[in-house]
C-alpha cells in the first residue's frame, strides 16, 4: 500500500504565492522569530534555557534555509 503524500500548509502557501509576497512575509516572520531567540542567548540564562533556545534559534535556521531552498526552485 503506498502512502499518499498530502502537502502542509506551508508548501500550500508557497505554491499559491504569485508574487512572492507570502514568501517574503514568511521569511521575515523566520528572521525576526530568529533574532528575538538570539536576543535571549546572548542576555544569558540557566543551562537547561540555553539548550532550549538553542534548538529554536536552530529551528528557525533551519525552516529559513527550507523557504529559501524552495523559493530558488
Amino acid at each position: 500500500m503506498k502512502a499518499r503524500r498530502t502537502m502542509t500548509n506551508l508548501e500550500q502557501i508557497l505554491n499559491n504565492d504569485t508574487n512572492g509576497a507570502e514568501v517574503h512575509k514568511i521569511k521575515s516572520k523566520l528572521l525576526e522569530a530568529q533574532a528575538v531567540v538570539k536576543r535571549q542567548l546572548d542576555l544569558g540564562c540557566s543551562p537547561q534555557q540555553y539548550q532550549l533556545l538553542l534548538k529554536q534559534y536552530e529551528a528557525y535556521t533551519a525552516a529559513h534555509a527550507v523557504v529559501e531552498s524552495y523559493e530558488a526552485n
